[in-house]
Parts: structure tokens; sequence; C-alpha cells
């Protein structure tokens, strides 16, 4: 049998010098017998908001989370375990610190910024390497060219830049764990995640051996780790039922307003408002902020006579301004000439007026959150800086209502429309401090399906 010719490159020969290398550094000060640190995790922050999403003191809506977490790495074998543990970590002390404050419901947790990462090797990659780094500080240059770090591969080498690569790829590989593993423990990557603004990596003096072998009383900080501080967003998680119910209810619109006759809005025929004979809504004081399941959705101002008004807008379109969500019918004659800021002519009977306000996917998830029984309850509220009458209360005249959805071309009425505090001028004269109910209904039981 004839003998087999090894040929042996630079490369192989180099690899070779540096495993003896490394073996005879094992016997002699690698030896040590430690097991892979467990991850830290510091919930630094949880950000609350209101009803209107606004952050502050007042809101009780947990929304965003602030974090530190630290990951720690075998030398050997997947590090997907390190990953888990630590999200696992992370996801347990938010609910701790939730249920603390009687808040048991569960949240997905989605990752939406990152403002810095920190990603780290030891310096052992087939033998000792030359660190950049010890106990959390850079070498400077001076140690670095004297012993016993002077003659050891540094950059360029090919050992060393592979291990650049280990510590530049922690931050990517932990996103990549989300993005395939992150379902299941409740773990999200926003859409818009973007790389952290602030990046560095380290090679951290372990004594030229790997975590596990270090002297532990000489190196007390581990090599292989990664450090991430950011920002995770609450998603508060929904059953199948609900998330039917958001489906259903997608595009839906609710109209709130006076009709001094019968008039079609969407394919839906509305008819007038009834009042007694000779008198119709003639007031000032029906700016209102509409509500379905307690989430503020828009304000339909009904203004429509002669009253007082708002100081702070004598245009009478308080409440109007800036929202992009709500169409604003204007009333178009009888009471609405102006003089000087003020209206001319005797009371009479009012033009229609209403707002259509349609409610955004956004406003749907919280809107069911806070559903008790599957069902939408609407309800208004006099707008906060509107006019009011003595006493401070609004709108002494009923308001017509009606909620449908409207998607590809097909209307479906869920709700009127009707008058649903009834007729007559003193039908809904409540202060503004208080929400009067409209009623509810089913998103996914229509009433009537009208084919634009």
């Amino acid at each position: 049998m004839g003998k087999k010719v090894i040929k042996l490159t630079e490369i192989d020969i180099e690899n070779i010098v540096k495993k003896v290398i490394s073996e005879q550094s094992e016997s002699d000060k690698c030896t040590g017998t430690n097991e892979v640190n467990s991850p830290f995790i510091k919930v630094v922050e949880i950000r609350y908001t209101d009803e209107n999403g606004k952050f502050g003191t007042g809101g009780d809506i947990p929304t965003i989370v602030k974090f530190h977490l630290r990951a720690y790495f075998p030398t050997a074998g997947s590090s997907d375990e390190a990953y888990q543990d630590a999200l696992s970590q992370l996801k347990q002390l938010v609910e701790d610190e939730l249920s603390s404050k009687q808040l048991n419901d569960k949240y997905n947790l989605v990752l939406v910024r990152v403002n810095n990462v920190i990603g780290s090797a030891s310096n052992y990659l087939n033998g000792p390497l030359q660190p950049t780094h010890r106990g959390g500080k850079p070498i400077n240059s001076s140690t670095l060219s004297s012993e016993p770090y002077v003659n050891l591969p540094k950059e360029g080498d090919r050992n060393w830049d592979k291990n650049k690569g280990y510590a530049d790829s922690r931050w990517e590989n932990m996103v990549s764990y989300i993005n395939k593993n992150g379902k299941s423990l409740g773990f999200g990557i926003g859409k818009d995640l973007k790389a952290p603004k602030e990046t560095e990596f380290r090679i951290t003096d372990t004594g030229g051996c790997t975590d596990e072998k270090r002297d532990s009383n000489k190196y007390k900080g581990p090599g292989q780790y990664v450090i991430v501080n950011g920002l995770i967003r609450l998603e508060k998680e929904v059953d199948p039922e609900i998330e039917l119910l958001k489906d259903c209810a997608k595009g839906l619109k609710i109209i709130v307003g006076f009709f001094k006759e019968p008039e079609t809005v969407d394919g839906i025929e509305i008819p007038k408002n009834t009042f007694e004979p000779n008198k119709g809504h003639s007031c000032d004081y029906a700016t209102f902020t509409v509500y379905c399941n307690g989430v503020p959705v828009g304000i339909s101002n009904m203004n429509n006579g002669t009253g007082r008004l708002d100081k702070k807008d004598p245009t009478m379109l308080i409440g109007i301004k800036g929202q992009k969500n709500v169409l604003y019918r204007a009333p178009k004659n009888g009471d609405k000439v102006m003089t000087n800021g003020k209206r001319s002519g005797r009371p009479g009977f009012g033009d229609t007026v209403y707002s259509v306000i349609s409610v955004s996917e956004d406003k749907l998830d919280r809107i069911f959150e806070k559903s008790e029984n599957g069902k939408i309850n609407m309800s208004i509220r006099g707008t906060n800086g509107s006019a009011t009458r003595n006493g401070g209360k609004v709108h002494g005249e009923a308001p017509m209502v009606c909620a449908y959805i409207t998607e590809e071309g097909k209307t479906e009425r869920v709700y009127g429309p009707q008058e649903p505090f009834g007729s007559g001028r003193q039908s809904l004269n409540i202060p503004v401090t208080e929400k009067a109910s409209i009623g509810s209904f089913d998103p996914c039981e229509p009433i009537e399906v009208v084919i634009k």
C-alpha cells in the first residue's frame, strides 16, 4: 500500500503551532472550572399612557418598557439557550412588575428601539489573542506593546479577525433568534426597528483562556457576552374571538349630528330629527366627545343656534381642527349669519350639522381590550373647553346616531340611525363631567347591508 503525502500550507503550520502553544497554555493557566454566567436583566422603567394614548403621570395602560440586558455565551455549542434564558427572564420581570400593580393581562413584548449594543468575545480562539478590554475598560496601547500581550496575535490575524466577527454578530444573532423563535416566548421585532445608534465590540482579556477555563480569581468577568439597552412596546395578547371582532369592525364609522331633513350618507338613509313643532336644534352647547368602550374616537360639533359663542373659538369649530379622522358637515343656512363675531337674527330651526368619525385600527385594538362582552358600547360627553349652559351643562336637544362599517364598496349598518336619548329639547341636558351611554352593538352582526 502506497504512502499518503500530506502537504501542509503555511496556515496549517501556523494553526498547529498555535494549538501546541494553546495546549501548553492550558496546562499552565487555563485550569478553571467555571460555569457560564446567568443573564443579568433589569427593567429600568415601564411607561404608561392614558386612554388618549398620551404619556403622563395619570396613565394606567402599560405601553413601553425601557430595559437593560446582559446575556453570556458558552465557548462551544449554540447560543440559542442564552438568548432564550435572557428573554424569558425579561418577560417574567415585566409580568411581575405589572402584576404588582394588579395588571394581570398578558402582553407580547415587541422590540422597537435599541440605543446601544456591546458585543464581546474572550481573547481565545485556537489560542490566546491580544485583547482590547479588561474589566470593561479599554487596554491602552502601551500595555499592549509589552508582555504578556505584545507577541499575541492581533488585528489582521485570521483567528483574531474571526473572533472579532463573533463579538460583532451578537446583536444580529439576537434579532435573528427573536424572529425565528420569539413567538413562543411572547417576543417580536417592530417593523421600524433599525440598527443601534451605537455599537461596540470587545475582545475581553480572560487570560488567553475560554470563560469556562479562565482563572476567575484573576479575571473576574467573563468575555463571551452581549449588552443591549433599548425599548420594548407592550402589546396586549388578544384571544381569537377578539381578533374576529376586530376584523369585523375594520372600517367602522360613526355619525353623530342633527338632521333638519332626511339625508343619505354613505348610502345610508338618515331620517330627520324628531322635535317639537316649530322648534329645533338651535343651541351652541353641543360639542361632544364620542367614546367606544371608554376610548375616545373623535369629537362631534353640533353647534347650530344663537347661544353665546365659545370664547376660545368664535368660529364654533372647537374640537374639529386637527381631526383627520372626522368628516365635518357644517350648517349651511338659517342661523349662521355672523356680524363682528356675533349672530344676528332670531333663533329658529337650525340647519343639518353632523360629523362622520372614522375609527382607526389602532383605536379598535384599545376598544376591544376594554370590551367586557365582545360588543362596542358607545357613549358621549361634553368636550372640555366647549361652551356650556349655566350650570356647566351641554346640549338640550338630542342627536341622531348611526354606526356602520364600510369596506370595499359594501356598507354594513350595525347601529341606528336613531335618537338614543329620545326627542325633545331636554332629552340630553347633562353636565360636561358625565358620560351618557348611547347603546351597544356587535360589529359581526349587521342590521342591513348596503351595496354602493
